[in-house]
């Protein structure tokens, strides 16, 4: 039986990924969905800094959601077990500088995108930190 077949999380684990990654795409949802609502309110500089925020922050987020599943398949463990190799393996440092890139432009955005930007980041945090916690019962 190889090493990463014995470890391999259960359905239930994928599941809650899924819904733990509701909140982060919600957010970002009503983002995309007030920077194309408030055509005249924001001034043009911070239009394009909230709408290369707001695409980067989807690639992270997609990019966190494949990461996140890889690492269960291969048997990704909070307790110091080393997953199997997989596709998480490169995609973490990549998934780490678009996060931090995401997050750069929301700063010098205005108004409710910012806050759901920002809103974004800390849920995106938490959803990284619930998911091993929700691994260890």
């Amino acid at each position: 039986m190889e090493l990463s077949a014995q470890f391999e999380q259960s359905g239930g684990m994928y599941v809650a990924t899924g819904v733990l990654f509701l909140i982060p795409c919600a957010l970002l949802f009503f983002a995309t969905r007030n920077l194309f609502t408030t055509d005249g309110a924001l001034p043009l500089l911070r239009r394009y800094f909230s709408g290369a925020a707001v695409f980067i922050a989807g690639v992270s987020t997609i990019m966190h959601i494949v990461w996140n599943v890889s690492w269960l398949h291969e048997g990704g463990s909070p307790h110091g077990m080393r997953a199997g190799p997989g596709i998480w393996e490169p995609l973490g440092p990549i998934l780490v500088c678009t996060f931090l890139i995401a997050l750069a432009p929301s700063v010098f955005g205005k108004g409710k995108v910012r806050m759901l930007l920002l809103g974004w980041s800390v849920s995106m945090i938490a959803v990284f930190y619930l998911i091993y916690m929700f691994q260890m019962d």
